[in-house]
């Protein structure tokens, strides 16, 4: 027991993605809908997509990017399933994102240092 003593709430949980609040919440408590609705998003660090999925229903696009090459093929099996024609995923590293021309009036970037 000792040696659990020193770890923090999240080594406990095993992560921080266990102490996040519901998808829906995050964005409300963002205040981020004037930023989102009918504009082109970027969500960095998108993982599975989950925040992904909240901002496509009012955005007029999302692309999300996230190094993790099995969270981007998640991400892009559920965007098929849910039938999201708005959003897309790209799968590299947020230094290097390469979009080419692509512009975006919004950037989120949740959760992912």
């Amino acid at each position: 027991m000792a040696e659990q003593e020193g770890r923090s709430a999240i080594g406990w949980l095993g992560c921080a993605s266990a102490i996040r609040p519901i998808d829906d919440i995050e964005v409300r408590a963002m205040r981020a809908a004037p930023y989102i609705r009918g504009k082109d998003v970027l969500d960095i660090g998108a993982g599975e997509g989950r925040l992904s999925w909240v901002i496509a229903a009012s955005a007029r696009s999302v692309v999300g990017v996230d190094p993790d090459v099995a969270a981007v093929r998640a991400a892009r099996r559920e965007a098929r399933r849910r039938g999201l024609a708005n959003v897309r995923f790209v799968s590299r590293p947020a230094q290097d994102l390469r979009l080419g021309r692509e512009r975006f009036d919004t950037a989120l970037f949740s959760w992912s240092l």
